[in-house]
């Protein structure tokens, strides 16, 4: 292990600022052109198709390749997608260049953490990955505010082309920042700290040590399913892939609700980044909330919570449009985005760590990142259809409703597991 300078995880920031806003503002820019909720499903279903190989071959390539390097072609190649986005002028160009930004954007993930476990004594590894996770969230939160003040003064394709200068300083600072370390610290090191286990999901839900085959999913059987000596984790699994495909349903669609409620996109920029910050400030309280009550009970209450406000924004977009729905928004989605997600993340990233580290990580992790890129598949790709052909609102209550199926999994975890 090296000594260096830990500033370098600042270099996180910039990244975060440029693309946590992007899908929102991909979005705008697709209805802008003329699109539809069918369009914006379909570009955000193959953004979710491509976070699938990506996860597995930027995991092989941390494996095999000089960490520092992988971040730097990283933050570069995404920083040129983004600063491509002028010269894309139709839904399937930009569908190809938004695909291109979140492959390439993968990349960073899984070596930034290792480079910091291979950088840090493991007995400031909780603190540094704390640091890290604070400069992904408030990164993303300075990201959504400073997209939301330009909004106004540019078109939203020129916003993506400034978010892409602002990427170019990280790949910048990683040329001069990022440490060459000498010890190799294998990607299974992550899956047994629990700091950097839920830290790296945060940044990105899927993780690949090994990609699974069909006899694996022999745990989702009836009779597994059935038998409750034993379907502990795939009842904890099956809670999660619906949250997945939920979150699909409700975050796909949620901006074009509202948008094609007749209000600006400005408007719409104002009512996410207030979530982002509820969110940010939610994360900071969440863990305590979690030990106070235990991770079952946070997961059940939390999408209870969730379920209910998808369900209230549901009945209200139905009904009120432009600035009353608005006002809905601004007290409902930062309840959901913000207080239920941050609780939920910590609860149930817990409940999996638990599990996969008292099973074959590999395996386990692997069934796991399947089942969330799924559900994210699913989710978006039929949000835009049920929004197009029956409505926001029942699209929305049907996010809200799964909730709360996942929410009464979780509550029967509660009563009869035991981790």
């Amino acid at each position: 292990m090296i000594s260096v300078k830990r500033s370098w995880m600042w270099i996180t920031l910039p990244v975060n600022m440029a693309l946590a806003p992007i899908s929102t503002l991909v979005t705008l820019d697709i209805l802008s052109l003329g699109g539809n909720a069918i369009d914006v499903g379909n570009v955000i279903t193959l953004g979710n198709l491509i976070l699938i190989p990506a996860s597995y071959i930027w995991g092989k390539a941390a494996d095999r390749f000089n960490r520092k390097l992988l971040v730097v072609v990283s933050f570069g190649t995404t920083s040129l997608g983004l600063l491509l986005f002028p010269l894309f002028k139709s839904i399937p160009e930009i569908s190809i260049l938004y695909s291109f930004v979140v492959f390439c954007n993968v990349g960073y993930n899984t070596p930034i953490n290792l480079l910091l476990m291979e950088s840090v004594p493991k007995k400031d590894w909780a603190t540094e990955f704390s640091t890290l996770s604070m400069l992904s969230s408030i990164g993303g939160v300075v990201g959504y505010v400073f997209s939301s003040v330009i909004t106004p003064i540019f078109h939203i394709f020129e916003v993506i082309e400034v978010l892409g200068f602002i990427e170019v300083i990280s790949f910048l600072a990683s040329l001069k920042l990022v440490p060459n370390t000498h010890s190799i610290i294998e990607r299974t090191a992550m899956v047994h700290h629990k700091d950097s286990f839920i830290t790296r999901l945060k940044m990105h839900p899927l993780i690949f040590l090994h990609f699974p085959n069909l006899n694996h999913f022999k745990l989702f059987s009836l009779s597994r399913l059935r038998n409750g000596l034993i379907n502990y984790v795939p009842l904890l699994y099956l809670a999660i892939f619906i949250f997945y495909i939920s979150s699909g349903l409700f975050n796909t669609q949620f901006p074009v609700a509202l948008y094609r409620s007749g209000i600006s996109e400005l408007d719409v920029m104002v009512v996410i980044t207030v979530g982002m910050i509820v969110q940010t400030i939610s994360f900071m309280k969440a863990g305590d909330v979690v030990k106070k009550i235990g991770e079952h009970l946070s997961s059940y209450l939390s999408l209870i919570l969730r379920g209910i406000t998808y369900i209230g924004i549901g009945i209200t977009s139905a009904f009120l449009v432009g600035a009353y729905l608005i006002g809905i928004s601004l007290v409902m989605y930062p309840l959901a985005a913000g207080v239920a997600y941050a609780i939920y993340y910590i609860s149930s990233t817990t409940l999996v760590f638990k599990v996969v580290g008292e099973r074959r990580q590999g395996t386990g992790l692997g069934v796991y990142s399947t089942m969330v890129g799924i559900a994210q598949l699913m989710g978006s790709l039929l949000s835009g259809y049920i929004s197009h052909y029956i409505g926001f609102d029942v699209d929305f209550g049907l996010a809200g409703a799964l909730l709360l199926i996942s929410s009464y999994i979780f509550k029967s975890l509660n009563k009869n597991g035991s981790l």
